[in-house]
């Protein structure tokens, strides 16, 4: 099978989060099984095309894309800024013209996220709408945004994502039945036309755990790690671990994960408490390591679709309070292989630390070896590849008799 993946990030990229490493693991995953696999994704700098095979999987970075990063272009000046607005159309065409050339495609997967699906229609080849989280999802409200001048940039684009799912979707993915239950909400599709694949882990960090974990004592400090920003709960987790630290219960909160100006904000408000350090970035080896040895790992988001985080932190074993809103629910059995918690109540997040950090021994493996257990039987490579391989052949089958 030629199975085409488009996606607007894809690793190693400025721009990569949970959706690019998703679509890594799956490309490399099918490779490995012995299909033919072709990413289509942007280049982040703009005004160069790149083509490469990484791992056995084609990887066709565009030009053209409708973004900017300074680090990237050197050259770039203010006006690029609104490449939203005058690449939008031009890129989706690139994309679509990139499809035609390539050969024998049975099956394409596309990100809801950055609507790249917009001609797609053209085709007759099956596509596979994939909902990771529509740009206009209000993570504060779980609704649709209004329009603001804050999302301006990024609103066009939103809109056309919705109109492309409601339109033009026939087959269609989600990462989690939260995710799948607002779609059916907000972008009126049906719930029958949904089918629920989640996220896959690494099967090196399951390896990891059978390898490197020898036993379950923790070292003093609170771990998270995402992108740096208001919905993930950042601050209230800050706010839940000053309330311990000012109380006497000293425990440092480590913070890892793409940084911007909310980062930055954040430090200048807290910089008077030496106990909290933002990492950046860490390599795959340190985050084990990081996961591995926390006394919780916290993800204290106001709404999560399935993040690859908790998965990832799940299977080294950590001990994880996750958010009770959206996806988090799906992978953690609370109290068994982790702790659901309401998000937004930093002194409630706060006596849970604290109650995790007195757990004796025994109820830490028993806890840290049932997240293992969770992930290693629900999310392993193995199992997600074979669902979907299966919807993929269900898809060429139903496009075929039509």
């Amino acid at each position: 099978m030629h199975i085409v993946y488009i996606c607007r990030e894809y690793p190693p990229s400025l721009r990569g989060g949970g959706i690019a490493s998703y679509l890594k693991i799956v490309a490399e995953g099918f490779a490995t099984r012995g299909h033919k696999v072709t990413v289509v994704t942007a280049n982040d700098d703009t005004s160069v095309e790149k083509r490469e095979t990484v791992n056995g999987v084609s990887v066709i970075r565009l030009a053209g894309g409708d973004f900017c990063i300074p680090k990237a272009e050197s050259k770039s000046v203010f006006i690029h800024k609104f490449r939203f607005m005058y690449r939008f159309h031009s890129y989706r065409r690139r994309v679509l013209a990139e499809v035609k050339r390539l050969d024998k495609i049975d099956i394409i997967e596309v990100a809801e996220f950055g609507a790249e699906a917009l001609y797609l229609k053209e085709i007759s080849i099956p596509v596979v709408y994939r909902l990771h989280t529509p740009a206009l999802f209000d993570h504060n409200n779980q609704a649709i945004q209004s329009v603001s001048l804050g999302n301006f940039p990024y609103y066009y684009g939103g809109l056309k994502e919705i109109e492309l799912l409601r339109k033009n979707a026939r087959f269609i993915t989600s990462c989690s039945s939260s995710l799948k239950q607002w779609a059916v909400k907000y972008c009126s599709l049906n719930s029958e036309s949904i089918k629920v694949i989640y996220n896959p882990v690494q099967s090196d960090f399951l390896k990891s755990y059978e390898s490197e974990r020898t036993d379950c004592t923790p070292k003093p400090y609170v771990f998270f790690a995402g992108t740096i920003c208001d919905w993930k709960g950042v601050e209230d987790l800050i706010c839940a671990c000053k309330v311990l630290n000012d109380n006497g219960f000293e425990i440092p909160l480590f913070m890892a994960g793409k940084t911007g100006e909310y980062a930055k904000k954040l430090k200048i408000k807290y910089s008077a408490c030496t106990w909290l350090h933002f990492l950046g970035k860490i390599d795959q080896e340190e985050l084990k390591g990081y996961y591995r040895n926390a006394t919780v790992v916290c993800f204290p988001s106001w709404w999560e679709n399935m993040p690859m985080v908790c998965i990832e932190a799940m299977s080294m074993g950590a001990i994880v309070i996750g958010s009770d809103s959206g996806g988090m629910e799906e992978i953690i059995e609370d109290g068994v292989s982790g702790f659901l918690m309401s998000p937004k109540q930093p002194d409630r997040w706060a006596d849970k630390i604290k109650e995790i950090s007195e757990l004796s021994p025994q109820q830490r493996k028993e806890i840290s070896l049932n997240a293992h257990k969770r992930v290693a039987t629900t999310f392993s490579l193995d199992s997600i590849l074979g669902s979907t391989e299966s919807y993929y052949n269900y898809c060429v089958s139903t496009n075929n008799k039509n």
